[in-house]
């Protein structure tokens, strides 16, 4: 059996609705959240019909289960998603969020290796990223980590190529001091 978890990483954050999608495999279970509802706490679980039909009751439960608010805005979240070409917007600029972190690590004595899909992308690097996302920070871009030596880049899936140029020359300046 396959379950993939798709809390983080599903509703186009990698670019396809789902990042199993990516891969070419047909999970069982997938299990939702979080992008789902767009800030409003709702979870979902899908299974296969086969493994659907051997739960019974008590088997499978939920605190985040689909009240009618939660499920108004998942069924809101899919509508917008179509009508605005959410998918498209993640992987044009993911694309182009991925080459200004790959020119960000070729030009860097610190970051050393851009990685990830659509808008879901790392910057490893060889300082402490916390210290950097802290410099970061304090010249108004709010960064994460992942790890203790990977900076997380996880925007707003509607961003545009001007704020990765914003986000980019904030973060050259803020590597040039950790050199």
């Amino acid at each position: 059996m396959m379950i993939c978890d798709e809390v983080q990483c599903g509703m186009g954050r990698t670019g396809k609705m789902f990042a199993y999608q990516q891969y070419g495999i047909q999970p069982d279970i997938v299990t939702m959240a979080k992008g789902i509802g767009n800030g409003i706490v709702v979870g979902a679980f899908a299974a296969k019909t086969d493994v659907a039909k051997a739960l019974v009751p008590g088997d499978h439960g939920t605190t985040f289960g689909g009240n009618p608010l939660a499920s108004a805005a998942v069924v809101a979240v899919n509508r917008i998603f179509k009508e605005k070409n959410i998918l498209e917007n993640v992987n044009r600029v993911g694309e182009y969020l991925g080459k200004k972190l790959e020119e960000i690590a070729a030009g860097s004595k610190v970051a050393k290796e851009a990685r990830g899909m659509g808008l879901m992308r790392g910057l490893e690097c060889d300082a402490p990223v916390g210290e950097i996302c802290a410099k970061a920070l304090d010249k108004g871009l709010l960064l994460l980590t992942a790890g203790t030596n990977v900076i997380r880049f996880v925007p707003p899936l509607v961003i545009k190529e001007e704020h990765v140029d914003q986000m980019a020359e904030i973060l050259t300046e803020v590597l040039k001091e950790f050199e």
